[in-house]
């Protein structure tokens, strides 16, 4: 991740926590739901949208004004006139101060912010509110298993365009003489399983994965040890100090000088470095990763997810996650732009490739939150890469695109089974260099920086309560 781009967000936390405060909560008997909307009056009115990074949301403001002509949407992002050169830092302090003033946008893209603090300031609605008194929005079409892990003290201030996990491939013939067996893995079966394969005196030695850094295991591990809803953290426990004292041990060529690691990746069939060189490697759930799954490799085992060593099946969201404010004039319209944004679109024949890959790139190649445009745009890619990738490498299917209904229905079962978001973006900024100073300055033991770190998160759960 880039210094300064840590920078920046920690810029932003730092100031955030001083800017909000309270705001007062409007009641859900204001809202009115889409039908009673349509029966008085076509909607129209001018909606705000500030975002930093979401790019496709210009095309879903397109085509809803196109549906809605009395409509007007103003776009508030970095790459527009006076917001230019804006960064993540001045982004974040000119969103508060906005939402402070009462002069916020109608809907803002918190995906680099924790929606903990904007609903413990009572500054965003309950997207429950709205959802429960549409009759046009039916939660059943989405992956609520996804809202029900973004929950705060049982209300949803945010709704997430899309999400995506991780999967992890085995090398086969480094594992071979191995009786291993498993569906997931985690930090921990990972770590074991690489010692397991060294004890057996390869040479060369094998690396355990590309890309590695001590800290890689973060975001599924971290959320065990606090609690947003109570503001409590563990991090000063024995199993936290295991954590630390396991994860120290990876050997990876990182350094957070130098700041460079191995990229490599497999890609249009190739796994021949996953013959000797590297025990595993890490695949995202994308619409351009999945085809991976159509694919007979010779060196690699079937993708599996990575889960947290206590089970959790994780999830990230890291662009496009909305809210509505509060102070916004315009919520009942705000609404009806987040549910179209979200809601099922009828997808392109992938014989119009530019079309196709359109359509897949409004969701970031991530699983979109509704499950028909989960499938629509998954079986596109799956569909665009078969046709470029043709016979170039093996496919477990003579004719590939027969596999495509059964490993699109693997991986929704592996969707409905997230319930757990990765660690907030502000707890790694909080406590980065605390984990530097441990792994790779060897400044502290780890019973000191898992007091330290304790510290940092209790007080900053404080300072949100």
């Amino acid at each position: 991740m880039n210094r300064n781009f840590k920078k920046s967000i920690v810029a932003i936390l730092l100031v955030s926590v001083f800017i909000f405060s309270g705001c007062s909560n409007q009641e859900s008997d204001e809202y009115k739901t889409s039908e009673e909307s349509s029966k008085v009056e076509p909607l129209s009115g001018t909606l705000t949208v500030n975002t930093y990074s979401d790019g496709a949301i210009m095309n879903h403001a397109q085509d809803f004004i196109a549906l809605h002509p009395n409509v007007k949407i103003e776009m508030k992002m970095p790459d527009m006139g006076e917001w230019e050169s804006e960064t993540l830092e001045q982004y974040g302090v000119r969103t508060a101060i906005e939402i402070m003033s009462g002069n916020g946008a109608d809907l803002i893209d918190l995906s680099h912010f924790s929606a903990y603090r904007y609903a413990g300031s009572e500054l965003l609605c309950n997207l429950y509110d709205f959802m429960d008194n549409d009759p046009n929005f039916n939660k059943a079409d989405y992956y609520a298993n996804i809202f029900t892990a973004k929950e705060i003290d049982g209300a949803l201030y945010t709704m997430p365009f899309y999400f995506t996990y991780d999967m992890m491939v085995v090398s086969r013939p480094l594992t071979e003489r191995l009786s291993t067996d498993y569906d997931v893995l985690d930090y921990e079966s990972i770590l074991d399983i690489y010692e397991s394969v060294l004890s057996l005196g390869l040479s060369p030695e094998p690396r355990i994965l590309p890309g590695i850094v001590k800290e890689y295991f973060f975001g599924y591990e971290f959320p065990a040890y606090y609690d947003t809803n109570t503001g409590e953290a563990w991090f000063d426990s024995a199993e936290f100090v295991e954590y630390l004292e396991k994860t120290n041990t990876i050997i990876t060529p990182y350094d957070p000088v130098n700041m460079e690691w191995d990229k490599t990746r497999i890609a249009q069939g190739n796994d021949d470095f996953m013959k000797s060189d590297y025990v595993f490697c890490g695949l995202d759930v994308t619409a351009i990763d999945v085809y991976n799954l159509l694919a007979d490799y010779t060196n690699i085992s079937t993708p599996v997810p990575i889960v947290s060593s206590g089970g959790d099946a994780m999830f990230k969201t890291m662009q496009a996650e909305y809210g509505i404010p509060t102070s916004s004039d315009n919520k009942e319209l705000a609404w009806e732009f987040l549910k179209f944004c979200v809601e099922e679109k009828s997808p392109p024949d992938s014989s119009d490739r530019e079309k196709a890959q359109e359509y897949v790139m409004n969701y970031h190649t991530w699983v979109p939150i509704n499950i028909k445009n989960f499938y629509h745009s998954f079986r596109l890619q799956c569909e665009l890469d078969i046709d470029m990738f043709g016979d170039s490498f093996q496919w477990k299917e003579s004719n590939p695109k027969d596999g495509i209904d059964e490993m699109l229905a693997l991986v929704h079962e592996w969707n409905l089974k997230r319930n757990r978001a990765e660690s907030e973006t502000e707890i790694w900024f909080l406590i980065h260099s605390d984990l530097e100073n441990y792994y790779y300055y060897d400044l502290a033991t780890a019973e000191e920086t898992a007091a330290i770190i304790q510290s940092r998160v209790a007080a900053y759960w404080g300072e949100q309560r």
